[in-house]
Order: C-alpha cells, then sequence, then structure tokens
C-alpha cells in the first residue's frame, strides 16, 4: 500500500484530503471580520455595513469548500467530484482527462500570492475545470498533489 500525503486509500479509490486549516483560516478570517465590521463601524454607516455583510457572505462561501470532496477511483476509472454538501456528486470518466494546470499570481515584487491547480477536462469537446486545491506563497506542494495524482491515474511513475 502507498503512502501518499495529499491522498486517502480506500481500495481502488483515492481521496484528496481537505485543506482544513488553509481553508477554515481564510474564510473564519472574511466572515469573522465581515461580521465585526457590519456590526461595529456599520452601526454609523449602512455602505460600511453591506460591505461586512458580502465579506462574512463571502467567508460563509469560502467556508463551504471546506465539505468539498474529489475521489479518483481507479476500479471504475472515473474521477467523482462534489463541490459542496449542498450539490450532488458527479462521476466523470479518466478518459475525458486532458491534463493538470497549476497557475499562479505573482506580485510586482516577484511574490507568489496565489496558487491554484486545477483538473481539465474535454467532455463532447468542451473544457471542463475542476479546482482541487490552492495555497499561498508557493506552488510546489500543488505540483507535489499533481505529481501523486498522475502516480495514483497510473500516467506517471
Amino acid at each position: 500500500m502507498n503512502n501518499y500525503k495529499y491522498f486517502e486509500q480506500d481500495g481502488e479509490k483515492y481521496h484528496l484530503k481537505a485543506q482544513f486549516v488553509f481553508i477554515a483560516f481564510l474564510g473564519g478570517i472574511f466572515l469573522l471580520g465581515g461580521l465585526l465590521l457590519a456590526f461595529t463601524k456599520g452601526s454609523a454607516d449602512k455602505a460600511v455595513m453591506w460591505i461586512g455583510y458580502a465579506m462574512a457572505l463571502l467567508g460563509a462561501l469560502v467556508l463551504l469548500r471546506l465539505t468539498t470532496k474529489t475521489t479518483i477511483d481507479m476500479e471504475n476509472r472515473q474521477i467523482l467530484f462534489k463541490r459542496h454538501f449542498l450539490t450532488s456528486e458527479v462521476a466523470y470518466s479518466l478518459d475525458n482527462f486532458e491534463t493538470f494546470v497549476v497557475a499562479s499570481t505573482v506580485s510586482l515584487f516577484g511574490i507568489t500570492m496565489n496558487g491554484a491547480v486545477n483538473m481539465v477536462l474535454n467532455i463532447n469537446g468542451k473544457e471542463k475545470l475542476l479546482m482541487l486545491n490552492q495555497s499561498i506563497f508557493t506552488v510546489a506542494p500543488l505540483n507535489n498533489m499533481v505529481n501523486e495524482a498522475l502516480q495514483i491515474m497510473k500516467l506517471e511513475d
């Protein structure tokens, strides 16, 4: 049995581990900051109150990402993807897999501010992107996760 850092193996299914700390921190900052803004400064200024509510809503949406589930099912050669607990699971055939894209946003000073890895699928001639993970300040963990996924999918040794 292989020991993966980013995936948990369950027979022929490989579940992508959730980025609990990163997502909870980011969502919590926006949720708490928005509520704090809305109920302190926002009590005197309606525009600030609505900005606080928008920040809190954004934080809640980020926290929904904690319930995302991505599974590589090698027995059925599928990728099972569930955006969050309010949506149903969707199965994509591994035959539709094209590539992974690791993208980063770099600041003026050359610092990587944000990184994201997407799985690119070609379904009936249309491109479908599945966001798998994000990072800040570096894309090295995303590249390592992609290497593990390629190994699991038996596309690279």
